[in-house]
Formats: structure tokens, C-alpha cells, sequence
């Protein structure tokens, strides 16, 4: 867990202007610290290679007013008795850290496992039909029996009716803000967000004060897309929001999912041209989904130690992934790199290779599972 110095430092870095998550993330990982990064004098910041001076000469200039702002933040967040998710922390959303502009810190209200096995976001235009509404109902309603996590963006439309029908089916569901907490957007939302803080609650990158501007709320859609395994599109016009969240999810190598319409309905313009750009697979209700993500399959449960005989036709990078598989199916590449200690090159190749052997498969939802009998 954070410590209370670097969570100060850390604050104070992202109060400063011009500065964004990537920046702070390698500007951090380089020197090791944010305290390092803002004690440190102009001739080392620029040194680092991902620093212009410019920046370096507004790090210099703001920092002393961002360590107040800090400060003050954090006695706010003792006195509101506000959760911290630090990037380096057990409670941060895994699947959003493995985004390269995945935020430092996360502010939260409630209780909640970010890191559920099943983890879907549902997002929608603000203007929403009647049909739109209760398909998302229907949709959640379906899925209940799975168990996941619902997330969206707490906006008005097919946001609300994500939350409510995920509250309505006892779900945990969570609201990514575009705001600080002091606030909550819409207000017409207040009583709903109180009914999610009791099973689930709401996240935000943004410090207290921050106002809900316009230009907050495409900017929290990476967060929705970064923590889901799958992003599904209920209605959406030719742009907006819900677009920006799919386009994320799709850049995130993450599963989309589209609920078609009429050609001639502006609010399904956007699901009827994320399903014809093969961005998302197209959806009539939440079996689709659940089949598609893999979650109605049944599997045998697996020996954890590898059986000798079973392996003796692998090679050693083979027998790692499938070792690593035995003491856990249903994992990403990301997961398997981790396990196996192979480099990427290496394990897509051998991945391929089983898979063309038939002793592996991957699923939707990107995740590979044994074959072996």
C-alpha cells in the first residue's frame, strides 16, 4: 500500500498541468518515486528522455502549489473516509493497470471488488428509447445468474439503466465519474449512487474539487473500457461517448458488443456501424453475451500437477504453458507471459502451435483453456 509521503507526491505530480498519465507513469517509473520526480532539479527531469525542458520548467514552477493542493486533498480524503487504488496495489482494477494510460490513483466511495471474475461495462447514449431501456434491463436480468460486475459511467439514459437494473438483479455495479467526489453528476442520480455505494459504488481519477467539464467524460471512458473484460453498446448515435468508450475497448483488445437497430434509427446508428466495422459481434440479449465470453461452458476441473506422460510429446516451452493452464484456465496472454517467464515472441508461437495441435483453445474473450484428455 501507498505510504502517505509518495501518496502526497503522487497527488501533487497529477495536479500539475499539461501533465497526463503516461507522463507521470514513466516519469515515476524512472525516478523511482513521484517525490523523486518533484524534488528533483531541471538539469534531471530533462535528462529523462519522455521530458521536454518546457515541462520540466512547469514542474519547477507548479509544484509547490500542487504539494498544497495535495495536501489539502488529503485531508479531505481522511475526513470523507475516501478509498485509495494506487497502481501498484492488490485493490487496483488488474485489467485497467494493463493499459499504458491506465491513471496512477483512483478515488472511491464503497465497497467493491474491482477485480471480480467477470467484469462488463454497458454503455449507451444519453437520449435513449424505450427499447433501449429494456433491453439493458433485459440484458442485466439475463446475466444475473453470472454474477458480474456492472460498469458505466453513472450518466442519464442507458448508464441509469445499467446501474439500476444491475441494483434491481443484486449486482455489484460501479460508476466511473468524470468529476471529483464532492460532486455528483447528474444530480437527478443521487439516490441511485447511494444504492450502489451499499453494493458496489463510484471511482474517479479526478481530485475532489474537479468540476464535471465537458472534456472530463470522454477522458473517465478509458477507465470503463480498461476495466472490463467486455464493452457493450446498447444504442448509440453516429458519435458521442458510448462510441469513444467501444473504440477504447476495441484498442484495449477487449470483447465489444452490439445491440443492432433499425437503419433508420439515429439512436442505433453507432451499434449498426461498430457491428458492419466488425468492431463489435453483434447481440440480441445477454445469453449471446454469456456464450460468446465463454461463461455457460463447463469444464472438467484439471489435475494441478502436470501428468509426465501427459507432457512427454511437448517441448519445455510447450509443457510451461500447459502446466500453467493445469493450475489455471480461462487466463489471458498477459497472464500466461507472466507464468511461463516467455517472452512475447515466443509465446504467441508456441500458443499458435498448440492450438494448431488442438491441445489448447482460445475462447472469446481471449482466454485459452486446455484440450488435453
Amino acid at each position: 500500500m501507498i505510504n502517505q509521503t509518495e501518496l502526497l507526491y503522487t497527488i501533487a505530480l497529477g495536479n500539475i498541468p499539461e501533465i497526463g498519465c503516461i507522463t507521470v507513469r514513466k516519469l515515476i517509473s524512472a525516478m523511482g518515486s513521484a517525490q523523486n520526480v518533484l524534488l528533483a532539479d531541471k538539469k534531471h527531469l530533462i535528462m529523462h528522455e519522455h521530458l521536454q525542458p518546457a515541462m520540466a520548467d512547469n514542474i519547477i514552477n507548479k509544484k509547490e502549489s500542487a504539494l498544497q493542493q495535495a495536501e489539502e486533498e488529503i485531508l479531505w480524503i481522511q475526513k470523507n473516509n475516501i478509498s485509495i487504488l494506487h497502481i501498484e496495489d492488490d485493490n487496483y482494477p488488474s485489467r485497467l493497470k494493463q493499459c499504458v494510460d491506465a491513471p496512477p490513483l483512483l478515488f472511491a466511495r464503497g465497497s467493491f471488488n474491482a477485480n471480480a471474475t467477470h467484469c462488463i461495462s454497458i454503455v449507451g447514449t444519453r437520449h435513449c428509447t424505450s427499447y433501449g431501456v429494456g433491453m439493458t434491463k433485459e440484458i442485466v436480468k439475463e446475466l444475473a445468474p453470472y454474477h458480474p460486475l456492472i460498469i458505466s459511467g453513472l450518466a442519464l439514459g442507458i448508464d441509469t439503466a445499467a446501474h439500476q437494473a444491475a441494483v434491481d438483479n443484486g449486482l455489484c455495479t460501479i460508476g466511473i465519474l468524470g468529476h471529483g467526489l464532492k460532486f455528483l453528476y447528474p444530480s437527478s442520480n443521487v439516490n441511485l449512487a447511494k444504492q450502489m455505494v451499499e453494493n458496489g459504488g463510484v471511482i474517479t481519477e479526478f481530485t475532489s474539487s474537479t468540476s464535471g467539464e465537458a472534456f472530463n467524460f470522454p477522458r473517465r471512458n478509458r477507465i470503463i473500457a480498461g476495466m472490463s473484460d467486455a464493452v457493450i453498446v446498447i444504442e448509440a448515435k453516429a458519435r458521442g461517448g458510448a462510441l469513444i468508450t467501444a473504440n477504447l475497448g476495441f484498442s484495449y483488445d477487449r470483447d465489444v458488443f452490439a445491440l443492432p437497430g433499425k437503419a433508420t434509427d439515429i439512436t442505433s446508428a453507432g451499434c449498426n456501424n461498430l457491428i458492419k466495422q466488425n468492431k463489435a459481434a453483434l447481440i440480441t440479449g445477454g445469453h449471446d453475451i454469456a456464450v460468446m465470453m465463454n461463461w455457460t461452458s463447463k469444464r472438467r476441473s484439471r489435475k494441478k500437477q502436470a501428468d509426465t506422460q501427459l507432457l512427454i510429446s511437448f517441448d519445455e516451452n510447450e509443457k510451461k504453458i500447459i502446466q500453467a493452464l493445469q493450475e489455471k484456465e480461462g487466463i489471458n496472454i498477459d497472464d500466461l507471459a507472466i507464468a511461463t517467464q516467455l517472452d512475447n515472441l515466443t509465446l504467441s508461437n508456441t500458443l499458435l502451435t498448440l492450438e494448431l495441435k488442438g491441445s489448447i483453445e482460445c475462447v472469446p474473450g481471449k482466454k485459452y483453456y486446455l484440450h488435453l484428455t
